[in-house]
C-alpha cells in the first residue's frame, strides 16, 4: 500500500475531510488531495504533522499496515432510547387521560435537549473534526483529534445510559405514584447531579490524553477544583430548593413557588459567573497561584446568601 493510499484511508477512519486536515496540516487543500492521489508526498515536517494529527508514529504512517484504533462512534440505541421512552409516556398518557404538562415538559428536556441534542451535537462533531462549538474549546491550544472524538463518543455514550435509566424511572413514578411525589424532583436533582458530575470526572480522565502540549494538560486540570465546586454549589442550590419546596409545603405552580425558584436560579447565576471568573484567572495565572480568587469567593458566598434568603422568605 502507498502512503498515498494509507493517507487517506487513516484520514477516513479518522473521520477528518480533505478541508480539515489541511487546516490542520498547514497547507492548502490541494496539496492534501496531492498526497492522497500520489502527485506529491508530504515532506519530513508535514510528516510529523501528519503523524501527531492522527496519532500514530511516523513509522506507523508510513508501514505498510498502520496500526491504528478505530474510532468510536455514536450508539444509536443509546441515541434513540430516550425520545422512545418520551413517546411512550406521551402514549400512555393520552390514551388513561392522565395527561399533565408539568410532568410531559420535565420528561422532554430530559430526553431531547439534554440527550438526543448533546448526541447529534456530538456524532456531528466526531463525524467533520470540528469542535469548536464545544464548551472550553480553545483556538490557541492544539488538541489530539483521535483522542477528542474518542472522549466524545464515551460521553455520549455515558450520558445516553444515564437519561434511559433516568427516563426509564421517572416514567414508573410518574405512572406508579403520580406527578406530586417528591420521588420526582429527588430523581430529576439525582439525574442532574449525575450528568453535570460524569461530564466533570470523564473530562478529567482524559485530560492528559486530549491535548498535544503537557502544559495545556496541566493548565486543564487547575480548574478542576472550581468545577467541583460548581457541581457541589449546583447541587445544594437544587436540594435546599427541594427541600423548602417540602417543607413548606407548596403546591406546583403557586404563587409562593416562584420567589424560591428565582433566589435558586440567582444563586445558580452567581456559581456560573464564579467558575467562569475563575477559568479566566487560571488561564492567564503563574504555574504557583492561590487555589481560588477573590473574585470566586465572593459570588460563590453571594449564591449562598441567595439560598439563606429563599429559605427565610
Amino acid at each position: 500500500m502507498s502512503i498515498a493510499k494509507r493517507i487517506s484511508e487513516i484520514r477516513k477512519q479518522s473521520g477528518i475531510s480533505q478541508e480539515k486536515l489541511a487546516e490542520l496540516v498547514g497547507v492548502s487543500r490541494q496539496a492534501v488531495t496531492k498526497w492522497e492521489s500520489g502527485k506529491a508526498n508530504p515532506d519530513t515536517e508535514n510528516l510529523l504533522r501528519l503523524a501527531e494529527i492522527f496519532g500514530v508514529s511516523v513509522d506507523e504512517l508510513c508501514r505498510e499496515e498502520p496500526s491504528i484504533k478505530p474510532l468510536p462512534k455514536i450508539n444509536p440505541f443509546v441515541a434513540a432510547a430516550p425520545p422512545l421512552i418520551f413517546v411512550f409516556y406521551l402514549i400512555y398518557t393520552i390514551a388513561s387521560g392522565s395527561l399533565e404538562a408539568g410532568a410531559l415538559i420535565c420528561l422532554f428536556v430530559v430526553c431531547f435537549p439534554m440527550s438526543l441534542f448533546v448526541q447529534l451535537f456530538f456524532g456531528a462533531a466526531i463525524k467533520t473534526g470540528d469542535f469548536s462549538m464545544l464548551a472550553g474549546f480553545d483556538s490557541s491550544v492544539e488538541y489530539n483529534v483521535p483522542e477528542v472524538k474518542r472522549y466524545l463518543a464515551g460521553l455520549s455514550y455515558f450520558i445516553g445510559i444515564i437519561t434511559i435509566f433516568s427516563a426509564a424511572l421517572m416514567v414508573l413514578i410518574l405512572i406508579i405514584l403520580g406527578n406530586e411525589t417528591f420521588l420526582l424532583p429527588v430523581q430529576l436533582f439525582s439525574y442532574v447531579f449525575s450528568y453535570i458530575a460524569g461530564i466533570l470526572l470523564m473530562g478529567y480522565r482524559y485530560s492528559d490524553r486530549l491535548f498535544k502540549n503537557p502544559e495545556d494538560a496541566a493548565k486543564s486540570k487547575r480548574a478542576f477544583p472550581a468545577a467541583a465546586v460548581l457541581v457541589g454549589m449546583i447541587t445544594f442550590s437544587a436540594a435546599s430548593f427541594i427541600a423548602v419546596f417540602e417543607l413548606r409545603g407548596m403546591e406546583n405552580n403557586s404563587a409562593e413557588v416562584f420567589p424560591a425558584m428565582g433566589m435558586m436560579f440567582l444563586s445558580i447565576i452567581f456559581t456560573l459567573g464564579a467558575y467562569i471568573s475563575e477559568s479566566r484567572r487560571l488561564k492567564n495565572a503563574e504555574e504557583k497561584t492561590l487555589l481560588f480568587g477573590k473574585a470566586f469567593i465572593v459570588l460563590n458566598l453571594l449564591a449562598l446568601a441567595a439560598l439563606v434568603l429563599m429559605a427565610i422568605v
